[in-house]
């Protein structure tokens, strides 16, 4: 479909008319070249070039190549990205898209070469590496589209679209601890107490992601007013050179940063234990120095499910859980939301927002009783 302001359209007799200013007369109205293709693609790239030939864009001369503008790009982002997605721009740009375009040079880019080298980036051909799967795939698309915009922005490059068909996304199921589950886990916890234990309260019961458990200390918890104030996470980031990193950072997203009421059962609890820790001491490692890493806690995790007897699952299915919970309790989508530290309601209706085959079965025999 041609996008608005291109002047591309397609004629009765099926064929694709672009057109282009090549010139403007003596009083200044433009001279309309006109460009012809059976396909909306090939008049697309045509009608761009016939631009770039006649001006329109006045493009500087350079030999600079794909990997230096690339690099001025990624570092002109850093200010306004948190460290851990820095990281994972490099890692995306340096793994993925420079071995492949690097040596180009940007005058020399076109729709044509880029859409071929990011098919080449998704499903290479060398034997090296698997396919990229649909979330990767649309980075290092996103992430192209952001780089050629940024060199058209120096007039290095006219501006470029490139339209590729990227993999389908497969959806994952990741299921609940069903209700009898939970109350196992309630039960383990609650045998012997300890801050790592609680951390499965503070997932399916609060929705907490386990980089924000990991990132709690015990003065973020306000024993009187019953609430937990949620402002920083942990995770583990490539430093570039083959190594990695533990970084406590700010939450995922500026909903994210939110407080949360306690339930009256873990705020007992919370209390007891409480008087042994200083407001300093982080949550789970119990000390001042450095907090518990999610990839050693979710260790803990899979240890606590199997000694609780509940089915094994990833971490994140315990906030998984606490969304379902909440939705089949009636709780109003907006207040979820805001729980979960979601950007808004449309996230979470589209994360969580599925019937389980019990309210399916419920719901029909409602709306069918009378037949």
């Amino acid at each position: 479909m041609a996008r608005r302001g291109e002047n591309i359209r397609k004629r009765s007799d099926g064929r694709w008319e672009g057109r282009y200013i090549k010139g403007r007369s003596a009083d200044g109205k433009p001279c309309w070249g006109y460009v012809y293709g059976t396909t909306y693609a090939e008049v697309r790239e045509i009608s761009a070039r016939k631009k770039a030939e006649y001006g329109i864009y006045n493009l500087n001369s350079t030999d600079i190549t794909f990997s230096e503008i690339s690099e001025q790009w990624l570092y002109s982002v850093r200010q306004g990205v948190k460290e851990s997605t820095f990281s994972h721009y490099q890692y995306t740009l340096r793994h993925y898209l420079q071995p492949v375009f690097g040596d180009f040079k940007v005058s020399a880019l076109s729709e044509k070469i880029l859409e071929q080298g990011l098919l080449a980036v998704i499903t290479p051909t060398n034997g090296k590496q698997k396919p990229l799967g649909a979330t990767m795939a649309q980075e290092c698309l996103s992430m192209l589209r952001r780089i050629c915009k940024y060199a058209a922005h120096f007039h290095l490059i006219r501006p470029l679209e490139i339209t590729v068909k990227l993999p389908q996304k497969s959806p994952k199921i990741l299921l609940p601890f069903t209700t009898e589950e939970q109350k196992k886990l309630q039960s383990f916890v609650m045998d012997a107490p300890t801050p790592r234990k609680i951390g499965l309260l503070l997932g399916f019961q609060l929705g907490l992601r386990i980089g924000e458990i990991c990132g709690l200390k015990w003065g973020d918890f306000d024993l009187l007013a019953g609430t937990v104030t949620i402002q920083r996470t942990v995770t583990r980031i490539s430093c570039g050179n083959g190594h990695t990193k533990v970084v406590v950072q700010s939450p995922k997203t500026q909903n994210s940063h939110r407080e949360i009421p306690l339930p009256k059962s873990l705020l007992r609890i919370l209390k007891k234990l409480s008087k042994d820790f200083s407001s300093g001491t982080w949550f789970l490692s119990g000390n001042e120095e450095k907090p518990v890493e999610p990839r050693c806690y979710r260790k803990s995790i899979y240890g606590y499910l199997k000694k609780a007897s509940v089915h094994q699952a990833h971490p994140h299915a315990l906030r998984h859980t606490f969304a379902t919970t909440c939705l089949q309790a009636h709780c109003d989508i907006k207040t979820l939301s805001e729980l979960l530290g979601h950007a808004d309601a449309a996230v979470t209706l589209k994360k969580y927002v599925h019937s389980d085959m019990t309210r399916k079965r419920k719901e029909i025999n409602r709306v069918f009783e009378n037949f």
